[in-house]
């Protein structure tokens, strides 16, 4: 199904009191010799993975941009279309959550794209701007690590001060694919996971 807009002991019993407490929140892989989650965020194998995600297109501001994500063997799919009369940009996030992220360096993503240039971000809690950076893509399947203190922060399209809009890694709550390339026409990226470091 495609989303778019517009169109027992101690140790076992304390993981499954983290996952059953934890239920809308992204898996988290735990180690048993010292409990402490692994990296991965998303493996896309969660059960509620369809509910985490929300799109966001230009439309919101009269363009005519279409995207949304889907699901397929495990992999998440950001495709549609843009179209730069109005807007250019599609997007998706995921819904406000904790992902812990305070004492991590950006994001690992492993991904197959379509010689496009996309946007990997973050939104910090209580605040409306968003901090990302361009990820050129192939047409095989890449790596990617994005530190977050090399993120540039943005309200609408318009460039802010780091200094005055610092990146709170604490206050990460959501994760974000965007693509505003001033291309018209078809785009697809495939993601098979989101990591921290």
């Amino acid at each position: 199904m495609c989303h778019y807009l517009n169109p027992l002991n101690f140790y076992t019993l304390f993981v499954f009191s983290v996952f059953f407490s934890a239920s809308a929140k992204p898996k988290k892989i735990m180690s048993y010799d010292d409990m402490e989650p692994l990296p991965l965020i998303f493996d896309f194998t969660e059960e509620d993975i369809d509910d985490q995600w929300i799109v966001v297109n230009d439309n919101v501001m009269g363009g005519r941009s279409e995207g949304g994500y889907s699901f397929r063997k495990n992999r998440l799919i950001f495709s549609g279309n843009t179209n730069t009369n109005g807007g250019g940009f599609s997007s998706i996030r995921t819904n406000p959550t904790n992902f812990y992220l305070a004492d991590r360096t950006g994001l690992h993503i492993r991904f197959k794209g379509d010689g496009r240039t996309y946007k990997l971000g973050v939104r910090i809690e209580g605040k409306s701007v968003s901090y990302r950076s361009n990820f050129t893509s192939g047409n095989g399947w890449q790596e990617v690590r994005v530190p977050f203190n090399e993120m540039d922060v943005s309200w609408r399209g318009r460039p802010l001060s780091k200094e005055e809009h610092p990146l709170i890694k604490s206050k990460i709550r959501s994760i974000e694919f965007m693509i505003y390339d001033k291309q018209d026409g078809p785009f697809k990226l495939q993601v098979d996971w989101i990591k921290s470091y």
